[in-house]
């Protein structure tokens, strides 16, 4: 009796650290869809609650910012290339702060920038990133035209391959 009982638990044992390196070696792609489960199943929790708001518990900080996952437009009226560089620059800076800071392991387009009228002189990457340094931020990759002369539509997006934010 001893023997099968000894022999269960080895099996167990096994089995447990099988599953543990299974997950250690696909986690990096599976942890986003842990977190999205997690954050669904709390909010589902909390909706179902019959609590008063305030009683209810808090969701932790990288559920905070899901929302619907859409993209926020954002209209610049401004002409002033100064002032559309700073723009772009703080944009980007609030796009790490949901994504990347808390490391969401998911690309997200955080925001789209609209520009309605054209800027009086170039708007340039070497401009935006001077911004960023400012920050002591750096982790931007510019894929669109080095310099925007024209009314145009501009993308801030989130890269979690590559862990940086990206100005389509």
């Amino acid at each position: 009796m001893k023997g099968i009982t000894l022999a269960a638990i080895g099996y167990f044992i096994i089995a447990f650290v099988t599953i543990i390196l299974i997950i250690g070696i696909i986690g990096t792609k599976v942890s986003p869809s842990i977190k999205n489960f997690y954050c669904s199943f709390s909010r589902g929790l909390r909706g179902i609650l019959p609590l008063p708001e305030h009683m209810k518990p808090g969701l932790p900080s990288y559920c905070r910012f899901d929302g619907n996952g859409g993209i926020v437009v954002v209209i610049i009226e401004d002409r002033d290339p100064d002032i559309i560089e700073y723009k772009i620059a703080a944009y980007c800076l609030a796009c790490w702060e949901i994504t990347g800071e808390l490391n969401k392991g998911q690309d997200k387009i955080c925001y789209e920038l609209v520009l309605r009228r054209d800027p009086w002189d170039e708007v340039k990457e070497g401009d935006v990133i001077k911004e960023l340094e400012k920050e002591k931020f750096d982790d931007i990759e510019w894929k669109t035209d080095d310099t925007i002369i024209s009314t145009r539509s501009i993308g801030i997006r989130y890269n979690a391959e590559s862990k940086k934010i990206e100005v389509i």
